[in-house]
């Protein structure tokens, strides 16, 4: 009989992290058993959340190349405009696809807003007028804008990266 013990939440580390032959799978593995270190002990939902929060953040610093997720904070309204800022997990130029959707799941909204004034990053192509756009993140991944509207509406952002569609809290405009 082996010496060994079995690990009911989590790998076996006694072998040493498994690293599948794809990058990104790998980084995943590695990162999950790095986190173990800090795992939830109140298993709140709200904990277990954060904590594989915390196993993507980490698992996109081992290949960040790799990395998929964009993170989009959209701020409040003042004088009918809201401040954005979309950010990606490389600090390096990153090709962004980018859209107002009206719901989670939605595609181009089908109202625009009155304008889309970016502050860092560069505008490749503009798809549809102050709705779609295909955008370059500065060198630290970074793009800022303000979307301006003096009527009554909600959107979302839809920001496309390595083929995954990330959608932000609303942008209510009241």
């Amino acid at each position: 009989m082996s010496d060994r013990h079995v690990e009911f939440f989590g790998p076996d580390l006694g072998r040493g992290p498994f690293a599948a032959h794809r990058i990104e799978t790998a980084a995943l593995q590695i990162a999950t058993a790095l986190a173990q270190l800090r795992t939830p002990l109140t298993r709140s939902d709200a904990d277990l959340l954060a904590h594989g929060d915390f196993i993507r953040t980490l698992a996109d610093r081992l290949a960040p190349d790799y990395a998929a997720a964009v993170a989009v904070d959209v701020g409040t309204e003042s004088v009918n405009q809201i401040a954005c800022s979309l950010r990606t997990a490389l600090s390096a130029h990153s090709l962004i696809e980018c859209w107002l959707a009206d719901t989670i799941g939605g595609g181009v909204s089908a109202t625009a807003p009155d304008s889309i004034t970016f502050h860092s990053g560069a505008v490749l192509r503009t798809i549809l007028t102050n709705r779609h756009f295909l955008l370059i993140t500065t060198d630290t991944g970074i793009v800022d804008l303000n979307v301006q509207y003096s009527g009554v509406k909600s959107w979302r952002w839809a920001v496309a990266r390595h083929g995954r569609v990330y959608y932000s809290t609303t942008l209510q405009f009241t």
